[in-house]
């Protein structure tokens, strides 16, 4: 093996065990990562390098920084304008304390739901509110499923809902939810949008990831959903972008298309992932389908590297 490309890859290896011993890849083990590693037989060393590469370059939220990205969508994103506001009636002059009050007043306006897919009621959403409460960012009496809020909304008490989720690729999922997912309102059916609509509720949807391009759609297509990420991945994130940041140049990108492109088809499993996006991001234990499935899909002639939890946002 050229010494050059044996330098690489053993410092690919050496990040990697780094990234696990540190539990930066929480989540992950080194039988996890090995597994992963026995479908690649018979390469070349510049083949080799190309798929340390990709395992290198990883976008990886541990548990530690999917409950940092929390706190900050709460705190920061969600509240900002009621935060700038109050910093601007006192000229800049709140102490932490109070500012901390300011978003404790906010959270007893609020109220949090999970965005849930109906091929997987039980995952996603439900994650990051169990989450929010289990880290005392939110009270629990603030977490509800969408079949309360008639009765919440009803008495006047809550003014702002807020549609949670873990990443948003597409938007699709969030698009089927705030247009069709129905609720039984005194002797009616209503959609969320309408429901929020009739009791003059604001309502937001907070995401920890998402794709820029498509969180930017989004913004323009939902003016009744005030829409807020808190860590946006854009195309140079993407594995097989002209401007993707893990390839040297144009050709080592071309080869790796090539390479991988080719072992997915003799697995028979999809190079792109859903909505033709190839990211290579992985959250703690679990993975959104428009990162590569050759991570996460497996059969009698692939093994995963982690397991999905049946979301595509």
């Amino acid at each position: 093996m050229n010494e050059a490309i044996s330098l690489h890859i053993n410092k690919c290896r050496t990040y990697v065990d780094f990234m696990l011993k540190q539990q930066q890849w929480s989540g992950l083990t080194k039988m996890d990562i090995d597994q992963w590693l026995s479908n690649f037989k018979n390469l070349s060393p510049d083949e080799s390098l190309l798929v340390y590469k990709l395992l290198a370059n990883l976008i990886y939220y541990s548990e530690a920084d999917v409950i940092e990205a929390l706190k900050e969508g709460v705190h920061k994103c969600l509240y900002y304008d009621s935060i700038l506001k109050k910093q601007i009636d006192t000229g800049f002059s709140l102490s932490q304390k109070a500012l901390s009050n300011v978003i404790q007043e906010e959270l007893e306006k609020s109220c949090f739901v999970p965005l849930l897919d109906s091929d997987s009621p039980h995952e996603s959403g439900n994650y990051v509110t169990r989450t929010l409460v289990q880290q005392g960012i939110i009270p629990q009496e603030r977490s509800l499923f969408i079949d309360k809020l008639p009765e919440y909304f009803s008495s006047g008490s809550i003014s702002k809902l807020v549609i949670v989720d873990d990443c948003v690729g597409s938007g699709q999922q969030l698009s089927t939810f705030w247009k069709c997912a129905t609720i039984i309102d005194g002797n009616s059916v209503i959609t969320l949008q309408d429901l929020c609509a009739k009791y003059g509720v604001e309502a937001h949807y907070l995401t920890l990831f998402g794709y820029d391009a498509n969180l930017r759609k989004l913004q323009n297509t939902f003016s009744n959903l005030k829409i807020h990420c808190v860590r946006m991945l854009t195309d140079a994130q993407r594995v097989f972008s002209d401007n993707a940041y893990i390839w040297k140049d144009s050709k080592e990108r071309t080869e790796a298309l090539k390479l991988f492109g080719e072992l997915c088809q003799e697995a028979n499993i999809p190079l792109y992932g859903y909505a033709n996006l190839d990211f290579a991001f992985i959250m703690h234990r679990t993975i959104p389908d428009w990162s590569l499935p050759l991570f996460w899909m497996e059969n009698a002639d692939w093994k995963l590297l982690v397991r999905r939890k049946n979301s595509h946002g």
